[in-house]
């Protein structure tokens, strides 16, 4: 818009000149009203000209070399930011449809104003890979179960701590909590988000080469009614009894019944449950992982 405005100037000093030009130049051989005349027409022809240079090729020019700068920058940010690169991978309709996004609104931002569309682009899809995240953990590798399961760990304790009602934003993303979603990531220290998308990342990446959910091990739902019988005791002890605990774990799975508990409760019964899977041993860990927090 800048380049714009300043064309616009250009040519309207350009256009007065012309008209003064012409008023000199007629100051000899016309009266007075005919050598404004004159100066009158000399100002409209050059700035009708030139409104359709600015409005027409030269605008369309400057506008092309524009947006090829804001594609080259798009292109540039997905092919080097980890998440926005297995984003790609995993969903590139999703992928696709962001960067052309980020490419209008560069297209049509000021210098100053560069940072912020990118920023907001990448928070978008930073939770739509969360969200992919979750739907695709049965494709990830053990290791990345882990990872996205600690992750989330870490996220919920800082989110605890600041607004437990956030927490649904984590553990239901993209049941109808966006903006619960892009608050509780907003809310994030550095640290924790940075681990966060690092974990989504790997969750992305190895569930691109697993192009199928990985079978269940025979033992993965003995192994989770063993690791509920050693925990149920401090369950029911911090939350109720069994039909107290049996609401809450629906309400991990539910996200209408969610509402129904209060937050403060959910997310810290989230932290236990999260913290009892990661207790499990490395074979069943993984497995175990998979089947509690990926889709039902």
């Amino acid at each position: 818009m800048t380049r714009i405005y300043l064309l616009w100037t250009a040519l309207f000093a350009l256009a007065a000149l012309a008209g003064l030009v012409a008023a000199w130049w007629g100051r000899a051989r016309f009266v007075r009203g005919r050598r404004a005349l004159l100066a009158a027409g000399a100002f409209l022809t050059v700035g009708l000209a030139g409104g359709y240079l600015a409005h027409g090729p030269v605008a369309e020019m400057l506008t092309a070399r524009k947006m090829a700068a804001a594609t080259r920058q798009a292109d540039d940010m997905f092919r080097t930011d980890g998440l926005l690169r297995a984003l790609s991978q995993a969903e590139p309709d999703q992928a696709s449809a962001l960067r052309g996004r980020l490419i209008l609104a560069l297209t049509a931002a000021d210098d100053a104003e560069v940072r912020p569309v990118q920023a907001r682009i990448r928070d978008e899809a930073l939770r739509a890979a969360l969200i992919s995240a979750m739907g695709r953990l049965p494709n990830a590798s053990d290791e990345a179960a882990a990872r996205l399961a600690q992750a989330l760990l870490d996220a919920l304790k800082t989110l605890q701590d600041d607004d437990p009602l956030l927490c649904l934003g984590l553990l239901h993303p993209g049941g109808g909590t966006d903006a619960l979603t892009d608050n509780a990531l907003a809310r994030l220290h550095d640290d924790v988000k940075k681990n966060l998308e690092s974990a989504i990342a790997l969750t992305l990446a190895t569930s691109v080469i697993r192009p199928s959910a990985a079978p269940q091990p025979t033992r993965t739902d003995a192994a989770l009614t063993d690791m509920f019988t050693e925990n149920l005791a401090a369950f029911q002890q911090d939350y109720g009894g069994s039909k107290q605990v049996t609401a809450l774990f629906e309400a991990l799975a539910d996200p209408g019944h969610a509402r129904t508990v209060p937050p403060e409760t959910l997310c810290a019964f989230a932290q236990d449950l999260l913290q009892a899977l990661l207790r499990m041993p490395p074979e069943q860990r993984g497995p175990a992982l998979r089947r509690i927090l990926g889709p039902g």
